[in-house]
């Protein structure tokens, strides 16, 4: 390990949430939990910063924390500020685009999986699934699945693809062709690969700005943790980055610190760290 060295706090902390802050189960453990905590209760804003839509991390993290905790959601599509910070901020796709990406995708891999979401909560799908699954796989019930149509004309913010009998990766360079800068499009290799494309405005470091920004803060003021390749953008803007043990090698090579695992708390070694050099 290569762990900073803190001779002040850092004004904000920036966490992503699956393969980082979470164990191989999907856990918060305990330490991680209390190491949050006392962060928050000297006054530093957390941020969970993650590709996962806001009704799984609901499901995943203890109400009472979530409250105190600010987040970036499906790739910086959505930003929810909670005290100290504000702000609701939300990156749309504009209809037209999201239909051509579809469309890309189609062409590409028939068979390809489509999930359309909104605001992280609802979402369209191609794809089936009965309800048990849905909960189990999505954090989702019946009721906040629509047709991929229908979801196009409710202002969606991200399309997620993937597919067992293609490489997505592969399509990640056909979107870059055709649609340039008006999307982002950030690979998540983590578990299975997957193709996250918002607008091209919409990035970690975005909704980050636009939560810490009234409030005086820059991103080179804070200490960023991650392990997959939708956290790169982040760690390389962020004046302090931590990768965990586990992360991909892309992930590694940008982040001049380097933590234990998420399955041995590598989170909480820095934090711990951080509050006890700063006397807290």
């Amino acid at each position: 390990m290569k762990l900073p060295e803190f001779d002040s706090p850092p004004k904000a902390i920036a966490i992503d949430l699956d393969g980082t802050l979470l164990d191989s189960q999907g856990r918060l453990s305990e330490r991680n939990d209390k190491a949050i905590e006392k962060c928050i209760a000297q006054g530093i804003p957390v941020v969970i910063a993650t590709s996962r839509p806001a009704r799984i991390v609901n499901r995943i993290f203890p109400q009472d924390l979530a409250a105190r905790c600010s987040f970036v959601i499906m790739s910086g599509a959505i930003a929810k500020g909670n005290p100290p910070l504000s702000g609701y901020f939300k990156e749309s796709l504009p209809e037209g685009l999201a239909r051509r990406i579809i469309d890309l995708a189609l062409k590409f891999d028939p068979g390809i999986r489509i999930t359309v979401e909104l605001d992280g909560y609802e979402f369209g799908a191609n794809w089936t699934a009965d309800a048990a699954t849905l909960w189990q796989k999505n954090s989702a019930t019946p009721d906040m699945v629509f047709s991929v149509e229908d979801a196009l004309l409710r202002q969606p913010c991200k399309v997620a693809l993937s597919s067992l009998g293609t490489d997505v990766l592969k399509l990640g360079d056909e979107f870059v062709k055709s649609f340039g800068g008006a999307i982002s499009v950030v690979p998540a290799l983590l578990g299975f690969t997957m193709l996250n494309i918002t607008s091209g405005q919409a990035s970690k470091p975005s909704a980050l700005r636009r939560l810490l920004t009234p409030r005086g803060i820059s991103l080179q003021d804070m200490i960023a943790f991650g392990d997959d390749i939708p956290d790169v953008e982040m760690l390389k803007e962020c004046g302090v980055s931590v990768a965990v043990a586990n992360a991909f090698p892309e992930v590694r090579s940008v982040c001049a610190y380097h933590t234990a695992s998420n399955d041995e708390d590598g989170v909480a070694i820095v934090l711990e760290q951080m509050l006890a050099r700063i006397g807290k």
